[in-house]
């Protein structure tokens, strides 16, 4: 139970981002994935896209709190590798209320291409 005997629950919470590019070029999310109001703990990264068409990399930032996960792209691959299993963190990342994801990606395939990634994590608190 929360404070004045409120309860407190961690909710599930998924947040879809969707890049678009055509070979040999380079996106932002515009405007970025914004947190809402409650913060937002990142576990794991889903992805999707052709990979007969597109072979991605991408640089993902916190912009609340200035930090980038990597100093440069990385390809999405090595992320979640073939099997496309969820890439999890080894440390949870909260981004703070108001806060917002940013993803700089390179489509370095050979056509056009849709990167579909899935932020999976939780948002806290909510009192009910």
């Amino acid at each position: 139970m929360g404070a004045n005997n409120e309860a407190v629950f961690e909710q599930q919470y998924m947040i879809p981002v969707e890049l678009t590019a055509a070979a040999g070029v380079s996106v932002t999310t515009t405007p970025a994935e914004q947190i809402g109001s409650f913060p937002f703990v990142w576990e794991k990264l889903g992805a999707q896209w052709d990979e007969s068409k597109g072979d991605w990399s991408i640089r993902i930032i916190d912009s609340g709190a200035d930090l980038a996960f990597m100093p440069k792209r990385v390809k999405v691959e090595s992320l979640v590798s073939t099997s496309r299993r969820p890439w999890q963190l080894d440390h949870p990342h909260t981004f703070g209320a108001g806060s917002a994801i940013m993803v700089e990606a390179t489509n370095n395939g050979t056509d056009a291409d849709t990167l579909h990634l899935t932020f999976i994590g939780k948002r806290l608190p909510q009192r009910f």
